[in-house]
């Protein structure tokens, strides 16, 4: 087990551990608290990736990264939003099986887009000499969308938020099963500002201030990278 290996360990256990709060306490707390967690493994995959591509990862590398991602992203987002809008939110009980379904339906699309992902690497890597773009939106950035609106739905009281919420589940998994291609952002000038997006939303969460506007602005950047691929349509 490498340094890669150690990261995607620890982003298993932070998507686990968000899991836990909201099981244990359906509160606007945990929910906060769970939703961080979530955006702090998307950090902690980002700086996988980057290490990964300076030092070997393990053979096991590629396994946990996909399992881990399944955790973090697929898994505690699906449960987070279940308990929000079933507990927090106080949906119609007649609604409480249409929320089951949606959440379901992003883990289970969620899956297939980690499984295809991994069915495909190999044949890219040979033919392209590495991945430059991906085929269906990202797991990581469907959570940190969901996480996102969550929390400046949490925070900023937004009345409608159940439908929205559900809105975005539905329109996430079809483009994560769609065929649209994605840009892999490694270029630094892209990942610096947004990790500092990140780490102001962090001191906002230690200094115990509110998380409107750093979620806005994730909330923002997700929009702008799902619609990316119509720029390059257009031109």
């Amino acid at each position: 087990i490498k340094m890669p290996d150690l990261l995607s360990i620890c982003n298993a256990l932070l998507g686990f551990t968000a899991i836990i709060l909201v099981l244990t306490s359906v509160s606007e707390e945990a929910i906060k608290n769970a939703l961080v967690l979530i955006l702090v493994a998307a950090v902690i995959d980002g700086l996988d990736g980057m290490v990964a591509r300076t030092i070997k990862c393990s053979p096991l590398g590629k396994y946990l990264d996909s399992l881990d991602d399944m955790i973090s992203f697929g898994v505690a987002p699906a449960i987070v939003a279940y308990a929000l809008l079933t507990n927090y939110l106080q949906v119609s009980y007649l609604c409480i099986d249409v929320v089951l379904a949606f959440c379901g339906a992003y883990v289970i699309c969620g899956l297939l887009r980690l499984a295809r992902f991994d069915a495909s690497a190999s044949l890219e890597s040979a033919q392209q000499g590495g991945r430059k773009d991906f085929v269906g939106f990202p797991i990581t950035g469907g959570a940190i969308l969901l996480a996102a609106f969550m929390l400046l739905a949490v925070e900023a009281h937004i009345s409608p938020c159940s439908s929205i919420l559900i809105g975005l589940m539905c329109a996430l998994c079809i483009l994560m099963t769609s065929r649209i291609r994605y840009r892999n952002i490694k270029d630094m000038r892209i990942a610096i500002p947004v990790g500092l997006v990140f780490l102001t939303l962090f001191i906002f969460y230690i200094c115990s201030l509110q998380f409107v506007y750093p979620a806005v602005v994730i909330l923002a950047l997700t929009a702008i990278y799902i619609c990316s691929p119509l720029v390059r349509v257009l031109r």
